[in-house]
């Protein structure tokens, strides 16, 4: 029987600026030890993200939002309308069919909603009853409809004997995330390999922290080096098909048949090509029409790694401290770019300060995890609280406490690490009336049972 042992230390630290910073640092044995984890869908995940839009992100950037509509479709919501859309093809996806419905019908006049008919209405007022849908609004005249996924859950409350939790993948969470009307908040997205199952797949050629024979290393893996499988067919790219993503693309080209893959499911499916292509997945592109009898998803070619997780920018590879962004982020403001989602806030890569998780190997390949305590959104006090970290500050220290290769995960009001289901430090985001921890949900995790 292998005992596992786990050290957890809180590190309290003066920055060059003397503001004060408290890092945790987790070792483990083995990466073997480290499994996914979504945390179990909660309804009140979508009232939380509701409620940090309107306490939050709107009154930090009310020149940028308008009427924003949040909602998402539960799964025993009746929609009476058909499946087909002549802009966006056969969709298998509730919550993207009332994307398309509600963009095609409701519009902004003199700051009122308007609805081009009774049965888009309907069902907009079905779903506000149901606490699935809610308005908020800034200050432009402008009207965005934002969906939801309903896979949001808390990690607090998921796997409550889990002897370590913490949160991993990118997912999206802005109005700019959503690159196309496929694309929901709260989608994870990113390479999650676990015992050579591809979990999740890779995207914007962000870097890779991969386990393969014993050994950790920082890499770059690729959508076209696998192959997809969707009713027992194999599709490759540059052999029976292409496999288009952003940043490299915005639509499909003109003809031939589109998938539109989200994760493990088929969203979509469109004839003619010119197709938007999401921020949290890709499309296949094919000469000729299929028919997709189950809407699922697989993924082969990764069968010899152990354990891969694609998230970035890496800290530290093979001893040597990340000094600027090696993988890819868009900038919000560089509008003329093909956007797909940022994900890593803030931009400056020396200066600005936020919290951090880090996930690594030291030099014995052993699993090393770190937590690096940021600012309150609401009752900070710079003189004696935690500022975060830069990624440049991030990457200094998680060397100086012996990481060899590391890579940053989900970091923000996203960053924790439960043990025994108890935090040691304190999560950012926070409650706007009494200032009490606000646990922000997510869709994916890490945890040791």
């Amino acid at each position: 029987m292998i005992i596992l042992t786990m050290n957890s230390e809180i590190h309290h630290l003066t920055l060059s600026d003397s503001s004060h910073l408290k890092v945790q640092s987790v070792h483990l044995d083995r990466f073997d030890d480290l499994r996914f984890l979504k945390p179990v869908s909660d309804p009140q995940a979508f009232h939380k993200l509701c409620d940090l839009y309107r306490d939050y992100i709107i009154p930090k950037y009310p020149l940028v939002f308008g009427t924003l509509i949040h909602f998402y479709a539960p799964e025993d919501l009746d929609i009476p309308f058909s499946c087909y859309d002549e802009r966006y093809g056969m969709i298998y996806d509730k919550t993207v069919l009332c994307n398309v419905l509600f963009h095609k019908h409701i519009h902004l006049h003199h700051n009122k909603l308007s609805f081009d008919d009774n049965e888009t209405e309907s069902l907009f007022h079905s779903l506000q009853e149901r606490n699935c849908l809610r308005i908020s609004k800034g200050k432009l005249p402008t009207l965005s409809i934002l969906p939801v996924s309903s896979s949001l859950g808390f990690l607090s409350e998921t796997e409550k004997e889990a002897k370590l939790k913490v949160n991993a993948s990118f997912f999206l969470m802005d109005l700019f995330d959503l690159g196309s009307i496929y694309d929901q908040l709260g989608t994870p997205f990113g390479l999650c390999v676990k015992d050579g199952t591809i979990l999740q797949p890779p995207l914007f050629d962000r870097e890779v922290l991969l386990m393969k024979n014993d050994h950790i290393s920082i890499t770059n893996i690729y959508l076209n080096q696998l192959d997809i499988y969707i009713d027992g067919v194999s599709y490759r790219d540059g052999r029976n098909a292409s496999f288009l993503s952003r940043p490299k693309q915005k639509r499909s080209p003109s003809g031939g048949y589109d998938i539109i893959v989200i994760n493990d499911r088929v969203i979509a499916c469109k004839e003619g090509g010119n197709c938007e292509i999401p921020s949290s997945g890709f499309v296949i592109h094919l000469n000729g029409k299929i028919s997709i009898r189950e809407p699922f998803v697989t993924y082969q070619g990764l069968e010899d790694v152990s354990f891969a997780l694609q998230v970035g920018n890496s800290v530290i590879k093979d001893g040597k401290m990340t000094e600027t962004f090696l993988s890819p982020f868009y900038k919000i403001l560089e509008f003329w770019k093909t956007s797909y989602p940022p994900s890593m806030y803030p931009h400056n890569y020396h200066a600005d300060r936020a919290p951090r998780i880090v996930l690594g190997a030291d030099q014995g390949n052993k699993p090393m995890l770190l937590w690096f305590e940021g600012a309150a959104k609401f009752g900070h006090d710079p003189l004696k609280d935690s500022v975060g970290a830069s990624l440049s500050e991030a990457a200094e220290i998680s060397k100086e406490l012996g990481m060899q290769n590391g890579t940053h995960l989900d970091g923000g009001g996203s960053a924790q690490i439960l043990l025994d289901n108890q935090r040691e430090l304190t999560i950012s985001d926070r409650k706007k009336k009494d200032l009490k921890e606000n646990e922000r949900a997510i869709p994916m995790a890490l945890y040791v049972p």
